[in-house]
């Protein structure tokens, strides 16, 4: 609590290494690149990560690489923008899932993206219960309602499909 008003509007949400880390599994915000304008270097990172595909898509390109029959538009899609789930690359991984024997790699790559969603979910909410032990439910350092936004941040999903799947199986 002591340290609090030194760190300005600063947040820990604005921390580059973690917006990469977003960036990187496809949760892309147009607002963090106007954070970093003030360091060219850094904005050139994140931009750069900004419009690049994310292991999702790049996992989903793979998928069709591997003959299985995926939406165009997701193959051609603007990689700035947030993923929403599609009914074709749902079924692909449902028949990785359904045929392991025939798509073993595949059904592991998808396991790992679940464990990779996984783990930071967990991360995401140890910060959540550190932050709420420490300062309660108090504006946050970078303006947002600190635990109420974490919180919020916990419904992000990331591979949407390979969760919802999982009620089919």
């Amino acid at each position: 609590m002591e340290f609090r008003d030194s760190l300005g509007q600063a947040s820990g949400f604005q921390s580059y290494q973690y917006r990469m880390i977003e960036f990187s599994l496809g949760y892309k915000t147009n607002h963090v690149l106007k954070i970093y304008e003030k360091d060219p270097v850094l904005h050139e990172k994140l931009e750069s990560a900004f419009y690049a595909p994310s292991l999702y898509d790049v996992s989903i390109q793979t998928l069709a690489t591997a003959g299985f029959s995926i939406n165009p538009k997701i193959l051609k899609r603007d990689y700035s923008t947030p993923y929403t789930a599609d009914e074709t690359v749902r079924n692909a991984w449902l028949k990785v899932y359904k045929d392991t024997g025939d798509y073993w790699d595949l059904y592991q790559l998808a396991e790992k993206l679940v464990d990779i969603e996984d783990w930071l979910q967990q991360w995401r909410f140890r910060h959540i219960k550190t932050v709420e032990r420490i300062i309660g439910f108090k504006m946050g350092t970078g303006g947002s309602s600190g635990v109420n936004y974490l919180k919020k941040v916990l419904d992000q999903r990331f591979f949407p499909e390979l969760w919802d799947l999982r009620t089919e199986l």
